[in-house]
């Protein structure tokens, strides 16, 4: 719905157009959020969607914002729904999904007999569905109980029309979502318990199956234990490597540190020498006679510790300085 402008004009809010580049890495974010614990009983967090939100807009650089993702994700559920309770497969065995189609697939006799009950259904023909599996883990959880799930009443009129007998199971899918009891089940003439007696064959498969099973957790936890005790002793020679690296490190270190300071006393101790340029460049800031001022050059450049003399003291002072140590060595 637009937005009134100040002066009156309706404002046309811009809609996103969602491609299946945008769909996957949506899809993969709500995954990733799920997984790190940001969806609570089924409805992400307002973290989950400012991850998202910053994730799409790092990764497609393009501006969108929670509204938009919120908008999608319900759209995406109700595609999701419409295709999962038609394909679930509840009565309808023939049909298989083409994971590089994407398209639910089945004869064409199968099809027809799928027409005549849900018309709708058409356009699963020719359409794919992209993402089934992820879009699967994200919402197929919820359809077992949400509104497009298969109520008891629906089972009942199902089971009615093929068959008026009821078996163990299916009994047992009625108690589980609290909609009949056993009392009840017994007042209900239309209810007819089979109980199959197994026979001898059967019985011996069943136990052999069962050791099989015991024996095959019985192996799967050595293997477990066996990983751990493998990752405890890798464990313990990390450790072990660690220590000695830093062992060897620590000497390593205190070499380090007592070589920089040497360097820095030898530094401090070494007698500084002054270029015949810096004596020249000193000689005429100091203002010394032009008429002298090659004699004195001469005598610094061969008397270095005079030269470490004058420019030790003063700048003012240097001049007066340098004549005296000229007539003392005259």
């Amino acid at each position: 719905m637009g937005q009134k402008a100040k002066d009156g004009d309706v404002v046309k809010r811009e809609q996103l157009i969602w491609t299946p580049i945008m769909d996957n890495l949506f899809i993969q974010s709500m995954l990733n959020q799920q997984y790190e614990g940001y969806r609570i009983d089924g409805t992400f967090t307002s973290q989950a969607y400012v991850n998202m939100v910053a994730k799409m807009r790092q990764k497609l650089n393009i501006e969108l914002n929670k509204a938009h993702l919120k908008n999608r994700l319900k759209t995406l559920k109700e595609h999701f729904a419409q295709c999962y309770d038609l394909f679930r497969g509840v009565g309808l065995s023939g049909f298989s999904r083409n994971s590089e189609t994407k398209l639910f697939e089945a004869t064409d006799d199968v099809w027809d007999q799928l027409l005549v009950v849900k018309p709708d259904a058409i356009k699963w023909k020719t359409k794919p569905i992209l993402n089934y599996n992820e879009l699967e883990e994200l919402f197929a959880k919820g359809r077992a109980t949400g509104a497009g799930a298969e109520t008891a009443k629906e089972k009942n009129k199902r089971r009615s029309s093929t068959c008026s007998d009821y078996s163990i199971d299916d009994i047992n899918d009625l108690l589980t979502q609290n909609t009949v009891n056993l009392e009840s089940l017994n007042n209900d003439n239309d209810v007819k318990f089979v109980v199959a007696t197994p026979s001898p064959h059967e019985t011996s498969n069943s136990t052999t199956e069962a050791k099989g099973k015991k024996r095959k957790c019985e192996e799967e936890e050595d293997i477990n234990k066996g990983k751990k005790k493998k990752c405890e002793d890798e464990d313990d020679i990390n450790k072990k490597i660690m220590t000695s690296l830093e062992n060897v490190a620590s000497p390593i270190r205190e070499g380090h540190t007592i070589l920089k300071e040497s360097n820095v006393i030898i530094e401090k101790s070494r007698q500084r020498v002054y270029m015949e340029e810096e004596i020249y460049t000193g000689l005429e800031t100091i203002g010394f006679d032009e008429t002298k001022i090659c004699e004195a050059y001469l005598f610094l450049v061969n008397h270095p510790e005079s030269a470490r003399e004058m420019f030790g003291c003063p700048v003012q002072m240097r001049k007066k300085i340098l004549e005296e140590i000229m007539n003392k060595r005259g």
